[in-house]
């Protein structure tokens, strides 16, 4: 599995996607991205696994030859605390409003679920599929330490 993280060049979504593109050029040698009508990118001239996830602040690329991956990244926002309590279970809710700085860690938890699902293919799918997203066994999930100032990021694929 490879990723790249970069500051985002410019805002909005189809600048994000412009940036993802061209982040996945260097990464494969490919411009050639499609996407499910799930919305998860491929590209259409490589046998490679692609997951895609941009910010304000950042764009992420993943790539992996060999299954599925997931990636997300996220900068600080405001996180409305009746969220938290919808998105985690009981435990990951007592972690983050123990934490020193309660919004990244919600945020770092909100990555790795997002990441898992990605990579499981499925996506969000409600709260309750948040709530679970990191119960998968067959998915193993990581934390990326973006160099951007307040920013998030975990990477997801299937374990070997």
């Amino acid at each position: 599995m490879r990723y790249l993280i970069e500051p985002a060049t410019a805002s909005g979504t189809a600048a994000g996607h412009r940036q993802a593109v061209e982040m996945l050029y260097r990464l494969t040698g490919s411009r050639s991205i499609d996407y499910l009508p799930s919305g998860a990118p491929y590209l259409s001239d490589r046998q490679v696994f692609v997951s895609i996830s941009h910010c304000r602040t950042a764009v992420a690329v993943a790539v992996d030859e060999d299954g599925p991956v997931g990636i997300d990244i996220e900068s600080r926002r405001r996180v409305n605390n009746s969220l938290i309590g919808r998105v985690c279970t009981a435990a990951e809710q007592a972690l983050v409003e123990g934490d020193n700085d309660p919004t990244m860690a919600f945020l770092q938890l909100w990555t790795r679920k997002e990441a898992a699902l990605k990579c499981r293919g499925t996506g969000i799918r409600g709260f309750a599929s948040l709530q679970n997203a990191l119960l998968d066994p067959s998915v193993e999930v990581h934390d990326i330490a973006p160099t951007l100032p307040d920013t998030v990021a975990a990477v997801a694929r299937l374990k070997a």
